[in-house]
């Protein structure tokens, strides 16, 4: 594992080498009459008045926004996906991650301390891949084709990079949660990324020992059986948005918006008023890109072998899900064999399922469905949007009558696909 900080926001003007100064000078605006500009040159001559007054104000006052306007990007290498994972779930933080699906992944992967005798089992799905990758090829599939269905059976102990950038008042609220994480690799990222930031940004790191809280957010529920990728366990009606039109126009008329919507547009922040609570079993690849929406609450279980795994249809139609099944079955066997709880994650592969409780409003979910029932987008995800879309149209077709894939879009709202 490695973490870098790449870089970090200062007061260029005034020749600050931390963005404290910049927290500090804004914090002042609010109760300083003077100037903006004289008060980020005050505090960039004033380095140490200045993390003094960032102390006093998140500290002792509560004032944890400040700490907003320092920005922080970071290299972090030789994680694996399962303890990318962790990282992603936090809500305010942008982040880039070396893609499965375009690149040839090289057998390379990340064990806790431990666990070096199953070192064989991970390489043997390196192995299978391999394997799959060659027959998927030969079979006529494109390289990016046979590269997004082969990974299926690659690992969750895979590593991977990503490049973050955040905030210090996310950072902070980061490292205090993963420092209660139940995978020892997630913990000592945390502590990477204070290590990183703290000679920088002392100031602003105030608060990340985990208490109990910490530990509360990483209980997972047990998966329930299922018999079906998505469930739709409660919807709101089409009234929430009409409630709304109705006092905006006199009518409860859904063509005046619609009337307006481009294929680029948002929808107006009201239909937010609609929400929708869904039961989602899906792969961890197909749970890669859900991931992404986290203007969404998503509430996960564990991968867990009794969901079963998800065969690609190139798999199956080259006649090689025997291999597959092999690999991945093996796989389960030993993480269940072996007991070791969470991180028995590390043996299970892309293809293993999990669960997640999915509440998303209206417009989020004309968001999501734009982008991941898309003809471009990955066909696993794809299947699942289709399904949630269907299933909201019952209960709500009106508000949800041009939320489609952006490919769909021009058959759906007789508009231009522009």
């Amino acid at each position: 594992m490695k973490v870098i900080l790449a870089g970090y926001n200062t007061d260029t003007e005034n020749g600050s080498k931390t963005p404290e100064t910049i927290s500090a000078a804004y914090a002042r605006i609010s109760r300083d009459p003077a100037p903006i500009t004289e008060l980020r040159k005050q505090s960039a001559a004033e380095v140490d008045q200045a993390r003094r007054s960032n102390r006093t104000i998140v500290y002792k006052y509560g004032h944890g926004s400040i700490a907003e306007h320092a920005v922080f990007n970071f290299d972090i290498l030789g994680i694996s996906r399962l303890a990318a994972e962790a990282v992603q779930s936090f809500r305010l933080i942008s982040f880039t991650e070396k893609s499965q699906r375009y690149i040839r992944i090289g057998e390379d992967w990340v064990l806790p301390e431990g666990m070096d005798q199953f070192a064989p089992v991970i390489s043997d799905l390196f192995l299978c891949y391999r394997e799959l990758l060659s027959a998927l090829l030969n079979s006529g599939l494109s390289k990016t084709e046979a590269r997004e269905d082969a990974r299926y059976i690659l690992p969750l102990a895979a590593t991977t990079q990503m490049g973050m950038t955040v905030n210090a008042r996310e950072l902070e609220h980061m490292i205090k949660r993963m420092k209660a994480h139940p995978l020892e690799e997630v913990r000592s990222l945390a502590d990477a990324l204070y290590e990183a930031v703290l000679p920088v940004a002392p100031s602003l790191m105030l608060f990340t020992e985990p208490t109990e809280m910490d530990r509360i957010a990483h209980i997972q529920p047990v998966p329930l059986p299922v018999d079906k990728a998505a469930e739709l366990l409660s919807c709101d009606s089409d009234e929430r948005i009409a409630d709304w039109l109705t006092e905006l126009y006199g009518e409860s008329d859904f063509e005046r918006v619609y009337s307006h919507l481009g294929i680029h547009d948002a929808l107006p922040r009201f239909w937010e008023l609609f929400r929708a609570d869904f039961r989602i079993t899906l792969s961890a690849t197909a749970y890669a890109q859900l991931k992404r929406h986290r203007m969404t609450t998503q509430l996960v279980s564990a991968y867990d072998p009794a969901l079963g795994v998800t065969i690609p249809p190139s798999i199956v139609s080259a006649g090689l899900s025997d291999l597959f099944l092999q690999a991945s079955t093996k796989a389960s066997a030993t993480s269940k064999a072996a007991d070791l709880g969470r991180a028995g994650e590390y043996l299970l592969t892309n293809a293993h399922r999990r669960q997640v409780r999915l509440s998303i409003n209206g417009r989020e979910f004309n968001h999501f469905i734009r982008l991941r029932e898309d003809a471009h987008a990955q066909w696993d995800i794809r299947l699942i949007a289709s399904e949630m879309v269907s299933l909201i149209r019952e209960k709500a077709p009106l508000t949800v009558k041009m939320t489609c894939g952006k490919s769909r879009f021009e058959e759906v709202t007789g508009k231009p696909a522009q």
